[in-house]
C-alpha cells in the first residue's frame, strides 16, 4: 500500500484546511506507507482542546504562531519540541489561535472519556481522511 512517496516537494501554501473537529483545521503534508511517518499542519482556535493521547512512537512539532500547552510546558511561536514514545498528554490546550506542523514517526492511542483507547491516528488514516479533499 503506497500514501505518498518518500521523496517530495509540497507547497503548502496551496494546500486548503480541512476541519478536522470543533475548532481544529489540518493540511496533509506527508503520510509514508513504508515507515508510518506522518506531517500534519495543524491549526487550533483559541480556547480549544486537543483529545487526551500516547505517543507510539517519537514525534516532533514547530509551533508557527500561537501557544501550546501540554505536559511538556509551554511551547511558543519559533518553538520546537521532541516527544518521546509513551509521552501521554491528558491535556493539550491552546490559549490563542495556534499553527504548528507536527511529524510523527508512528501512530497516536486516543483516549475516550473513560480513559480507554478509543482510536488510534496514523499515517493511513490521515492519509485517507486528508488527501481526498
Amino acid at each position: 500500500m503506497t500514501f505518498q512517496p518518500e521523496e517530495l516537494l509540497v507547497n503548502v501554501e496551496e494546500l486548503s484546511w480541512v476541519t478536522v473537529g470543533e475548532g481544529a483545521w489540518a493540511k496533509l503534508i506527508r503520510a509514508c506507507a513504508q515507515t508510518g511517518t506522518w506531517t500534519v499542519m495543524f491549526k487550533q482556535a483559541a480556547g480549544t482542546v486537543a483529545p487526551p493521547h500516547r505517543h507510539l512512537a517519537p514525534a516532533d512539532f514547530y509551533v508557527l504562531e500561537g501557544c501550546i500547552e501540554y505536559q511538556g510546558g509551554i511551547a511558543k511561536a519559533g518553538y520546537f519540541a521532541r516527544e518521546r514514545m509513551g509521552a501521554e498528554h491528558p491535556k493539550t490546550t491552546f490559549s490563542e489561535e495556534t499553527i504548528y506542523l507536527f511529524t510523527s514517526y508512528g501512530p497516536l492511542a486516543m483516549y475516550g472519556p473513560d480513559g480507554a483507547i478509543a482510536g488510534i491516528s496514523d499515517a493511513e488514516g490521515w492519509y485517507r481522511m486528508l488527501s481526498k479533499k
